[in-house]
């Protein structure tokens, strides 16, 4: 996929968010070498929760949500992984699998901590992009059959720009000052 986009002529990504597919990392880097990874934090939780027992889901999420705070301008990369060995440390002893989970790959759920605080809790998940692609999956299906590709881009390029979700405005950032963009 990603020798397909350099292929169409996408010469430069800054970074990737992703599921945590296996090697997806590498995968990138092999077309795109230096491209910041993201991996999606709300996965991760959905990973840990599922081999969690009831009576100790409440602890455990506030203490996830505690690990994956996106509100405090100040945090960085390492104190969000240092908060990590915490919370791996402190469950460890009811849920050894967590053990697992101190390997160097995880520190890619850390990423979204070198942006700006206020777009942090767009970064560190996915579910932009999978509802997006649920609204694809939706409007093609309600249309049956379409004549030809360009009429199916048309499409999906419409449902994208009019979905009101998308055009959200983050307050208080200026997006001219805090980003550089380059046409």
């Amino acid at each position: 996929m990603f020798k397909k986009l350099k292929q169409r002529g996408v010469s430069h990504i800054d970074l990737v968010i992703s599921d945590g597919l296996a090697s997806i990392e590498e995968a990138v880097a092999s077309q795109y070498g230096g491209v910041s990874h993201q991996l999606c934090v709300v996965h991760l939780e959905r990973n840990i929760l599922k081999n969690i027992k009831k009576r100790d889901k409440a602890d455990v999420i506030e203490d996830f949500k505690d690990v994956f705070r996106t509100s405090d301008s100040t945090d960085t990369p390492d104190r969000g992984w240092n908060r990590w060995l915490l919370f791996i440390e402190k469950h460890r002893v009811k849920y050894p699998a967590l053990k697992k989970m101190k390997a160097e790959r995880y520190k890619l759920y850390f990423t979204y901590l070198k942006y700006d605080y206020r777009i942090r809790s767009m970064l560190y998940t996915t579910n932009w992009i999978e509802r997006l692609n649920r609204d694809y999956k939706r409007t093609t299906k309600m249309r049956g059959a379409l004549p030809n590709p360009d009429a199916t881009l048309l499409l999906l390029g419409y449902v994208a720009m009019n979905k009101k979700a998308y055009l959200r405005k983050i307050p208080k950032l200026n997006y001219e000052k805090s980003f550089q963009w380059v046409e």
